[in-house]
């Protein structure tokens, strides 16, 4: 429910004069290649986080990043270019991303992930083509679009600390598992700002937008569905994360921008 109203904030866009070579290019090493290098560094430093920080770096871009590249100044075309490239390619590059980790560390079946995938990004999208045209719903649900966005992933959130209740009501690992999330996002800040850094300025706070506000609610149905309780516990914590994303990211562009 929470892609298919998301994917009515997808008529904002505009797509003329796109560079789909920085496009892909942004796309392979955010997606393709940091989750691994991420992995790779939890693994040796925060070994019971790894398989979460790989989880959460390969998230695709949130369906909201677009809003947030405009907030901050951004290019809003290849924010919406992003995301849609980045959610249609999710079902197949989580599941074939865990495959290749499968080897070395404890992760669910990539057939189950897949077909939780086609149920969360392929069926709602579909049904998007299918209800978009109709002008009263589509009114109806792009104006009240924040809302129901809010209220879905209220839902998604308090299942996954439902489920977690007695870890979290301890309070063990709490601050821990706060500060190696806060760590990722500060990485896919830097990440998308200084991956090209001679394109104009909105083009680069496009990049970091949508590199750091990643569809996070994915990730908690995701860990809620196939993985164990720590990497639960550490997807539903970075969730404080991604709610401090604006005031990160506002203070990042305001440094950067002296």
């Amino acid at each position: 429910m929470l892609m298919f109203i998301s994917c009515y904030r997808l008529r904002d866009g505009g797509f003329a004069s796109l560079r789909w070579k920085n496009i892909l290019l942004f796309y392979v090493l955010r997606y393709c290649l940091l989750p691994g290098l991420l992995w790779f560094i939890a693994r040796q430093l925060a070994p019971q986080y790894a398989a979460g920080v790989f989880l959460l770096s390969t998230l695709p871009a949130a369906v909201s990043s677009p809003a947030f590249a405009s907030i901050f100044g951004g290019a809003i075309a290849p924010a919406f270019a992003i995301v849609i490239v980045s959610q249609l390619l999710t079902p197949f590059l989580i599941p074939l991303q865990f495959a290749m980790l499968g080897g070395i560390e404890a992760t669910p079946s990539p057939a189950a992930l897949f077909m939780t995938m086609v149920w969360c990004v392929f069926l709602p999208m579909s049904i998007y083509a299918i209800t978009r045209r109709h002008h009263r719903s589509a009114a109806y649900i792009y104006s009240q679009n924040k809302i129901w966005s809010v209220l879905l992933v209220a839902f998604v959130i308090a299942m996954a600390i439902a489920k977690q209740r007695d870890v979290i009501l301890s309070g063990e690992g709490l601050i821990s598992a706060l500060l190696v999330a806060l760590c990722c996002f500060a990485t896919y800040i830097a990440f998308g700002y200084y991956l090209f850094p001679k394109r104009p300025r909105e083009e680069r706070i496009t990049y970091t937008t949508s590199s750091s506000f990643n569809n996070a609610a994915l990730g908690v149905s995701l860990a809620l569905l196939h993985f164990s309780a720590p990497v639960i516990l550490f997807v539903a914590i970075s969730e404080i994360g991604w709610a401090l994303l604006p005031m990160m990211l506002g203070v990042f562009l305001r440094l950067t921008a002296r």
